[in-house]
């Protein structure tokens, strides 16, 4: 049962770590932020959105998985508060390049149905996946990351949306030790089956309404946010 691991040489896979495309990020499609990120992210690294509730948390992912997938890249899109139709019509919005709105896709049918016939075509796969907000640990997740790598799909990127709807997966004497837990195990996560990870974070009461949000304003405790390899935060004032 003892851990085998006993470190490494120094000089061990040089020639991979001297790879051009060592990093190779993926990008989320939003030009400007992706020239700050230096491309997007790498496999392995976690990205954090911080907004007040009805910001649009929901929105950005759904376009950076959309991206995603336009890039051929395999991805997987978990959510816990929409239904799946939802963000289904989100997608198909995106693919319209915003040209209807979520409720005119159905009046314009047949026009919608022939881009998703050329996306479905194309490389990559998007999967989305709703799960329970008030019973999902990080372990259930992994095990359905597990299930779908054995049937053929590995994702390349995961957007949760959000973290703050994973529970943990054991006790804690405070609510926040179990956020830090939380954001500590997804990170994990992400290393363990090296994909990209973007999730989402609520701001405190201090974050609506606000010009610009900061680290300060993270609800809950501040290791969501110290975790993070690259934290974006977004405001809406009115």
């Amino acid at each position: 049962g003892d851990n085998k691991d006993e470190g490494m040489n120094v000089f061990d896979n040089i020639e991979t770590v001297l790879a051009e495309d060592f990093r190779n990020p993926i990008p989320t499609g939003i030009n400007g932020l992706d020239s700050y990120m230096d491309g997007g992210l790498a496999k392995g690294e976690l990205g954090v959105l911080l907004a007040a509730f009805g910001v649009g948390k929901t929105t950005f992912m759904t376009k950076v998985a959309n991206h995603a997938k336009n890039i051929g890249k395999n991805v997987l899109q978990i959510f816990f508060e929409d239904m799946p139709r939802v963000i289904q019509k989100k997608h198909l919005a995106c693919w319209m390049d915003g040209k209807y709105t979520l409720n005119e896709l159905t009046d314009n049918a047949e026009e919608v149905m022939e881009v998703k016939r050329i996306k479905e075509e194309q490389p990559g796969k998007l999967i989305l996946k709703k799960f329970p907000s008030d019973s999902t640990t990080i372990p259930h997740i992994k095990q359905y990351i597990k299930k779908l790598i054995s049937k053929g799909f590995k994702p390349d990127i995961l957007l949760l949306d959000y973290i703050d709807c994973v529970q943990p997966s054991k006790s804690f004497d405070s609510e926040w030790s179990g956020e830090g837990n939380v954001m500590r195990q997804f990170e994990s996560l992400l290393s363990e089956f090296d994909i990209a990870g973007w999730t989402a974070v609520q701001g405190n009461r201090s974050a609506i309404n606000a010009e610009v949000v900061d680290s300060t304003m993270i609800g809950g405790s501040i290791k969501k946010g110290q975790i993070g390899h690259f934290i974006l935060s977004v405001a809406k004032s009115l």
